[in-house]
């Protein structure tokens, strides 16, 4: 066998190559934190995870589908701690009964050991504000196939609305995969987010108009977290002074303003900032609002255009891992399953860093669920796919030629 073959070759079976990025140490101690295994005789919590990792990835669909495929590659699986084999009545109690927040331990405990290989570093945005500054913050909906968690919206005029899922994400800008997550009923408020979010002191929160509570506002500026986000369509504010708007032709006004609120019946005010901007290629005019004051018209601009990254994390992780089948109808069950598909993107989003996106994200998820047996190295195909298709061709053709000349 060649160097170049040597190269691209693995002791493990992708899967396991996948699952080795999960360090022992986070593992158990998710199992302790969480008492996981109490109470379990079968299907332990290494069973439960592999089972559910090698469904989300593989789109499987059903139980009877998961149970059956785990059953045809056992042996590959022996490599990373499978010890049972699934059976559909097992794995639907396990989804069902261990608690979600298992999963959730796994997750916290993994950011946590990667957080520093997370960070990039592309410049500071306007000049002034550093990325890991920076927290981007939304929510998103999981339409779930019945009604177990409410809904949003009102009923439709035949049958019940189905239920659904609201993820509360926040993240960091340098880091580009959530930080914290709080998911509750559809129907739940933006309030009962922010009433748990956890803001950095000196950090910037960015998020949509759907987030305005001036209540938050207030505080934030009086104990050093600022944010930037967009005025209400209906806000009604006092303007105090008109600022220096700067030579940039996009910003249109820079104003000091009054909002007023009532809290626990007090009427109360807080001064802000108040930019209007036109975009240069729409023409649509936006109005920001913050409480930053130091920093110019345009970087607050360019701190809200950054918001969007936290839709795009929304959009991967729906186009590539499964939350459109849940194997479980119980709530606990479809958090697990939520978990595991945050979980997987962290991990593929550690080894998007360490090929250097030499590879399309997605296109990377693919390949992988799609050959989870193959012996081939991973990281190593991913960042040097074409020398493998050469050398793989020339091995593979001198190979053919010789067989046919022995069969001649």
């Amino acid at each position: 066998m060649s160097k170049t073959s040597t190269k691209f070759q693995s002791g493990q079976p992708i899967i396991a190559q996948l699952l080795s990025l999960i360090p022992d140490n986070v593992f158990q101690k998710a199992v302790l934190d969480t008492q996981s295994d109490r109470y379990y005789k079968q299907m332990k919590s290494k069973d439960h995870f592999i089972c559910l990792f090698y469904a989300v990835l593989t789109r499987n669909s059903s139980l009877r589908e998961v149970c059956k495929n785990i059953t045809l590659i056992a042996k590959k699986l022996l490599y990373v701690g499978l010890k049972q084999l699934p059976a559909r009545s097992t794995l639907s109690d396990a989804n069902r009964k261990r608690d979600s927040q298992f999963f959730a331990s796994i997750y916290m405990g993994l950011y946590l050991h990667y957080k520093t290989t997370l960070k990039t570093n592309w410049g500071p945005i306007g000049g002034e504000v550093d990325l890991d500054q920076v927290e981007v913050f939304d929510s998103t909906t999981i339409t779930l196939f019945k009604e177990i968690l409410k809904g949003a919206g009102r009923n439709p005029l035949t049958g019940k609305k189905k239920g659904g899922i609201k993820v509360f994400t926040k993240m960091n800008l340098s880091e580009g995969v959530p930080d914290f997550i709080c998911m509750k009923a559809a129907a739940t408020n933006e309030n009962v987010f922010l009433k748990v979010l956890n803001l950095p002191e000196g950090g910037i929160a960015v998020f949509d108009k759907g987030f305005n509570r001036y209540r938050y506002f207030d505080q934030w500026t009086q104990h050093n977290r600022f944010f930037v986000t967009r005025l209400k369509d209906n806000a009604r504010y006092e303007v105090i002074a008109e600022n220096n708007t700067e030579p940039f032709a996009d910003v249109l006004k820079d104003q000091s303003i009054y909002l007023k609120y009532k809290h626990e019946g007090v009427s109360r005010t807080v001064t802000l900032r108040l930019i209007t901007y036109q975009d240069p290629y729409s023409g649509e005019i936006l109005q920001f609002l913050t409480n930053l004051i130091g920093h110019t018209s345009m970087t607050v601009a360019l701190i809200y255009k950054n918001r969007w990254v936290i839709e795009v994390l929304f959009k991967q992780i729906k186009q590539n891992f499964e939350l459109k089948y849940f194997l479980s109808d119980s709530e606990n069950g479809i958090k697990s399953q939520i978990w595991m598909a945050l979980i997987l993107n962290l991990l593929f989003t550690i080894l998007h860093r360490r090929i250097k996106e030499a590879e399309d994200f997605s296109t990377m998820v693919m390949v992988a669920a799609k050959n989870l047996c193959s012996y081939v190295n991973l990281q190593t195909f991913l960042t040097n796919t074409a020398e493998y298709c050469r050398n793989w061709f020339k091995s593979e053709l001198g190979k053919v030629q010789l067989e046919f000349q022995w069969s001649g």
